[in-house]
């Protein structure tokens, strides 16, 4: 095993240790350290200008995140200054008067300039930091389906709480041809059983009659399930 596939999986045993979908936990490390260094070098690198200003900054997810990262004030301004500038440019060519002499095709001239600007949007590039984390999730997803089964690695998402959807859809995805794909859904699968057992429990303790019973792990079962099927971090919206 390379030093870094071993790296993978110690940070993929860590990640497990903790509650909640390890990609997402992953997601939000990784994106944290992407969006600093963006913000230190977008603004001095003109090509990463350009990305930015091309996909119209971050998803609204990691701009959450940027706004949260310390000392990010000055470069989130000129970044979205720039970007703001770009647009505004775009959108005065649509207040420019056509003139009315043109009859019909003074019309078709504005439609085909409000279907332009239109496109512009409808078919931005993405956000940067969601470019950067599916390349790395990949990575992270091959060195899950290559280690498995690695004894601490297989007891390390036993005893988790699991995938989410839209990460375990990623990991169908990417692993398709993976001798180890079965396994490692097996585990996903007794996970989301074991969940949809508690959630069972949890509604029959709503009922007055077993009101008085003690919650054991269920009594959380309702928001891990809305966490399965929510909006994932990291999963582009």
């Amino acid at each position: 095993m390379s030093k870094s596939d071993r790296a993978a999986q110690h940070t993929w045993i860590e990640a497990l240790q903790q509650p909640g979908c390890a990609l997402c936990r992953l997601a939000e490390r990784s994106s944290q350290r992407y969006i600093a260094t963006l913000l230190d070098e977008a603004v001095m690198d003109v090509a990463h200008r350009d990305t930015w200003r091309a996909a119209r900054g971050l998803c609204p997810w990691h701009a959450t995140v940027a706004l949260q990262t310390p000392q990010s004030a000055s470069s989130v301004a000129l970044l979205y200054a720039d970007v703001l500038r770009h647009d505004l440019m775009q959108l005065a060519v649509l207040t420019v008067p056509v003139p009315s002499r043109w009859g019909w095709r003074s019309r078709r001239t504005l439609r085909q300039r409000l279907q332009a600007w239109l496109r512009t949007w409808s078919q931005a590039p993405p956000c940067p930091v969601c470019v950067l984390w599916q390349a790395q999730e990949g990575r992270y997803v091959q060195a899950l389906l290559d280690a498995w089964p690695e004894p601490t690695l297989v007891h390390a998402l036993t005893v988790s709480t699991g995938l989410c959807w839209a990460h375990t859809c990623h990991l169908v995805e990417h692993g398709q041809q993976h001798p180890h794909l079965q396994a490692v859904l097996a585990v996903q699968q007794a996970h989301l059983q074991r969940l949809r057992g508690e959630l069972a429990a949890f509604i029959r303790k709503q009922d007055y009659r077993f009101a008085r019973e003690a919650y054991g792990p269920e009594a959380d079962a309702w928001r891990r399930v809305v966490a399965l099927y929510g909006a994932p971090v990291g999963v582009p919206r």
